[in-house]
C-alpha cells in the first residue's frame, strides 16, 4: 500500500541523502529548519528528489531556488522545527509522477491522544544499524500526551507548544526521516524532528507541530497554504 510515497521526497545535499521532506504546492516543499539551517549552506546545493519510492534512482531530481527557515527556530532546544522550500514554478507539477500536494492542517488544530498517524522516511532501520533504507519505509505510531511526554523527556530539555510527541512499541522514526511527515488522514500533521535514539521505551519520538499558529501563519504569509 503505497498511498503515501507521492507525499514523499528526499532532500539531498550535494547529491547525497540527509532529510525528508513534503510537496506542499507546485512551488513549495516543507522539511525540517535543522536539515537546512547551516550558514554555509546554499539552496544551489540542495536537491529534492521526487515521484520515486527509491532513495537514490527513479523519479525526477528538482533543484531548490530559496531556503526560509522559520524565523523563531532554536537550534539548541530545536523549537520551531520548520523550514520552507522554494522550487522553480510548477516544477512539482507532473502528471506522470506519483507526487501530490499534500494537505495542511487548520489552524490550532486539536490533537487528542493516542491518535494513529503514518510516518515514513528513508531514514536508518534501528538506532544501531547506521544505514539509511534504499526504499520508502511507513510506520504507524500513536500521540502521547504532551504533559506525560514533557516529564519524560524533562532531562533532554522537554518540549514546547511547537511540538508534539508520538511513538509504539519497536518502531520509529530515525535519524535520516528528520523533515518527513508524519501525516493523519492526507493531512500533514507535523515533521519528524527529533528524539532520543530510536524506538526507545522511554522516550517518544518528538515532532514539529505544523497546526501551532505561529508556525501555521507563517507558512500561510509565505505560501498562501
Amino acid at each position: 500500500m503505497y498511498f503515501h510515497i507521492s507525499l514523499g521526497l528526499s532532500l539531498r545535499i550535494r547529491t547525497i541523502h540527509i532529510c525528508g521532506a513534503s510537496v506542499l504546492n507546485d512551488a513549495w516543499a516543507i522539511t525540517a529548519a535543522h536539515c537546512v539551517h547551516d550558514v554555509e549552506l546554499k539552496p544551489k546545493m540542495i536537491t529534492l528528489r521526487m515521484g520515486s519510492r527509491y532513495r537514490t534512482k527513479g523519479g525526477l531530481i528538482v533543484p531548490v531556488t530559496q531556503i526560509y527557515n522559520h524565523p523563531n527556530y532554536n537550534a539548541e532546544t530545536m523549537n520551531f522545527d520548520v523550514a520552507l522550500l522554494k522550487v522553480s514554478d510548477r516544477s512539482f507539477r507532473r502528471n506522470d509522477l506519483p507526487v501530490k500536494p499534500i494537505k495542511l492542517p487548520t489552524f490550532s488544530a486539536t490533537m487528542s491522544d493516542n491518535m494513529a498517524a503514518i510516518v515514513s522516511g528513508w531514514g536508518h532501520q534501528s538506532s544501531s544499524l547506521h544505514i539509511l533504507s534504499a526504499e520508502l519505509k511507513y510506520t504507524t505510531v500513536y500521540t502521547v500526551d504532551q504533559t506525560a511526554c514533557n516529564k519524560s523527556l524533562s532531562a533532554h530539555g522537554g518540549i514546547t507548544n511547537a511540538m508534539f510527541c508520538a511513538a509504539a512499541r519497536n518502531t520509529d522514526a530515525c535519524q535520516g526521516d528528520s523533515g518527513g511527515p508524519i501525516q493523519r488522514n492526507g493531512t500533514l500533521i507535523g515533521l519528524v524532528s527529533w528524539g532520543i535514539g530510536c524506538a526507545d521505551p522511554y522516550y517518544p519520538g518528538v515532532y514539529t507541530r505544523l497546526s501551532y499558529a505561529p508556525i501555521r501563519s507563517w507558512i500561510k504569509l509565505l505560501t498562501k497554504l
